[in-house]
């Protein structure tokens, strides 16, 4: 339901995607990702949030047959926020969702966060060139440095 509602939401904004959850097919296109930033091991980290996290989000994005983006996150237990831990691009310059793929996943989060009745999203240890553009109006988001633990971005949402 909620991929279903950020598709919409994505296609009212001109961006053709389709939201998937991370099945076998994204865990063999990710296999073929070259020239990485980052090398999450995403085959062994689906598989323990699968486990461990039953009300986990995740989300593939794909575009046609390209997969575009991976994203992991999970809603706190007791607390009003749903998080995104991890989030990671499709490096090849041909992904047509290159610039897309942040307001893609944050759209999918806030949808499936509605459906939680979660008033908070959060970016989990933003990579930190990447904050000031989590935090520009076009995301909304702000920065927290708590005194314990490690900074993350938040922005409250109404359903």
């Amino acid at each position: 339901m909620a991929f279903r509602e950020a598709e919409r939401t994505l296609a009212d904004a001109g961006v053709v995607a389709k939201l998937r959850a991370v099945d076998a097919a994204a865990m063999a296109a990710v296999a073929q990702w070259t020239c990485r930033r980052v090398h999450w091991p995403w085959h062994v980290m689906a598989q323990d949030w699968r486990r461990n996290y039953p009300a986990r989000f995740e989300v593939a994005l794909w575009h046609g047959d390209m997969l575009c983006a991976l994203a992991l996150g999970r809603p706190a237990r007791v607390a009003p926020h749903l998080s995104l831990h991890y989030v990671e691009r499709n490096p090849d310059p041909e992904n047509p969702l290159r610039s897309q793929v942040t307001g893609a996943v944050v759209a999918a989060l806030r949808a499936y966060a509605i459906v939680l009745g979660k008033t908070e999203l959060r970016l989990v240890e933003p990579l930190p060139q990447l904050v000031p553009r989590y935090c520009s109006p076009e995301f909304g988001f702000y920065r927290v440095t708590p005194a314990r633990g490690g900074q993350y971005c938040a922005r409250r949402i109404q359903g």
